[in-house]
């Protein structure tokens, strides 16, 4: 696998699929911060809201760790970070590339009390541990170097999830657990949904051959999956709940990360 650093002359095949990847995770990573900020209206608790708000910074600074890479390779940001600040609720896709699951429209279904964020935590930020966590080894040698504080802290909020489920447990004993049990299919859905369709038999399947042989994506869908439910299962065994089987992925949140080649070449003409 071919290597590069900072500086480096790219090809301009792996220089468009590494800028296109690049955008999708910062705008994606500003608008879920600017959701997760959206969920302190929840916090039943001082140290509850203290610890989401640590969170809320940290996906911030995701998104400012890309973005500073992306101007490294003479990209504008700004009018990204103008277009997100300035229209929370649906930015425009023309301007910005952000998953589904992190627009307004989608999110405020989702979210409806303090055990949905907690849950979120808990169940799908392990999604997010595991795809996230694959840039470590990239062949971009900025972005695998940023990624490894970036899977430090979606760690630390995988941690905050099981926190906040045992919280909610020790104030309300079994009734809420139950409660939180019953919130489990919903969670599972958005985490197995992150890694997207599996690698062969869509349109989607080509984009993921050339991220693969590029050395941009280092493990297929299939493998994030697998990685995925050892993981959760861990997860909610330590904190008493159970896994449900069956449950299908919520491949919608992933809007915006397949395009075709002619979207794709609009959205970096804007970029």
């Amino acid at each position: 696998m071919q290597m590069y650093d900072k500086g480096d002359e790219l090809p301009a095949d792996y220089r468009k699929a590494l800028i296109h990847l690049l955008t999708f995770q910062a705008d994606s990573e500003y608008a879920g911060a600017q959701r997760v900020g959206e969920n302190l209206q929840f916090a039943p608790r001082p140290e509850e809201a203290y610890r989401l708000s640590k969170k809320t910074m940290e996906e911030y600074g995701h998104a400012f760790y890309l973005w500073t890479i992306l101007e490294d390779l003479g990209i504008d940001v700004k009018p990204r970070l103008e277009e997100l600040r300035d229209n929370p609720e649906n930015p425009d896709p023309k301007k910005v590339n952000i998953i589904n699951g992190f627009r307004r429209e989608y999110w405020k279904d989702q979210f409806q009390c303090w055990e949905d964020v907690a849950m979120m935590s808990c169940v799908a930020t392990p999604g997010a541990v595991i795809f996230l966590g694959q840039y470590c080894k990239c062949s971009y040698l900025p972005w695998a170097r940023v990624s490894e504080r970036i899977k430090r802290e979606e760690m630390g909020h995988m941690g905050f999830g099981t926190w906040a489920v045992k919280r909610i447990i020790e104030f309300g004993g079994e009734e809420a657990r139950e409660r939180l049990q019953r919130r489990v299919p919903k969670f599972l859905r958005q985490g197995m949904g992150m890694y997207g369709r599996p690698s062969e038999g869509d349109a989607q399947s080509a984009h993921f051959a050339k991220y693969y042989d590029m050395g941009l994506k280092i493990m297929t869908p299939e493998e994030c999956m697998a990685q995925y439910v050892d993981l959760v299962r861990e997860r909610l065994a330590d904190v008493g709940l159970e896994f449900i089987e069956g449950v299908e992925p919520d491949y919608d949140q992933r809007f915006g990360y397949a395009m075709d080649d002619l979207e794709l070449e609009q959205h970096m003409a804007s970029a």
